[in-house]
């Protein structure tokens, strides 16, 4: 697989993803020492996490998203919350050590909308829900697709509007997955609530979260409220609390167990540190190479 974003990296040291970010990418797609890293203007690494604010803006209804699984990739790359500055990296599995891929869902080729997440949040892992009766929040930052006709790459920074979301349940922990649209997509402004998303588009949406993971050896997924989109005014209201969860664990009010909190920018956290710091200085330099051939596994 090829992605010709990836590969202009090999002609400079950094690959810029939006104003005021870059990435530095260490190694090659499909090898276990592919680790992408953001930089800030100044090509100093950043914490995508913690760094990026939820908003690009003062406009609160146009949030950051991390890209991590661009659109028609199946590379299964994931924010890294225990390693400093929390890279991104391509997820291996426990079990058996191998480098994990998403299968295709007919008639799509890997994921279907780009995969990744939105800073500065977290589904906290102590606080039941009673409603739904889960044990907590999944230890991550909130899940987010963009279902925009932009593939992009891993690490790039784009603004979107969310419109609604699905709650999966996952192990007993509650894994939100949100719907959103780059903004500067033709039909971001038609789209202002997730019924405002065509059904057949919906549809796939619901379809595609519920089986992805059969072809891995796993049963159809489990979500809360019958399968249900939740509206945009319940996902702003989750972004409110999952945002305030996220600044009680960056300012150590929550303990954070395997979450590096390191970063350069939020002011009040435990783990801030300087341009100069040696977790800057311990960061690889960029080693960019084209995408391995992916190997039978």
């Amino acid at each position: 697989m090829k992605f010709t974003a990836i590969i202009l990296v090999l002609a400079t040291t950094s690959l810029s993803v939006a104003s005021g970010y870059n990435v530095r990418q260490i190694g090659a797609l499909n090898t276990k020492e592919y680790t992408v890293y953001l930089e800030n203007d100044d090509n100093i690494p950043i914490s995508p996490w913690h760094d990026v604010p939820l908003h690009p803006g003062r406009d609160t209804n146009v949030y950051n998203m991390i890209i991590e699984i661009p659109r028609g990739k199946n590379a299964k790359i994931e924010i890294q919350k225990e390693k400093t500055f929390n890279p991104l990296a391509q997820k291996v599995g426990k079990k058996k050590g191998q480098l994990k891929y998403i299968a295709d869902i007919d008639p799509w080729h890997g994921y279907p909308w780009s995969y990744g997440s939105i800073p500065q949040t977290w589904e906290n892992p102590y606080i039941k829900n009673e409603e739904i009766g889960t044990k907590g929040g999944d230890n991550d930052p909130v899940d987010v697709i963009d279902i925009s006709t932009e593939s992009g790459f891993p690490g790039q920074v784009r603004q979107v509007k969310l419109l609604g979301g699905l709650l999966m349940i996952d192990d007993d922990t509650t894994d939100w997955k949100i719907i959103a649209i780059d903004v500067n997509d033709k039909r971001a402004h038609h789209y202002n609530d997730i019924y405002d998303v065509e059904e057949n588009i919906r549809k796939d949406i619901q379809h595609w979260f519920k089986v992805y993971k059969i072809p891995q050896g796993d049963g159809e997924n489990v979500f809360a409220f019958n399968g249900e989109f939740q509206d945009k005014q319940a996902i702003q209201n989750l972004m409110i609390e999952t945002h305030d969860y996220w600044n009680l664990l960056i300012n150590g009010t929550i303990k954070a167990d395997d979450i590096d909190l390191c970063n350069l920018s939020v002011q009040g956290s435990i783990n801030l540190v300087k341009a100069d710091s040696n977790e800057v200085k311990d960061v690889p330099k960029a080693d960019p190479k084209p995408d391995a051939k992916i190997k039978d596994e």
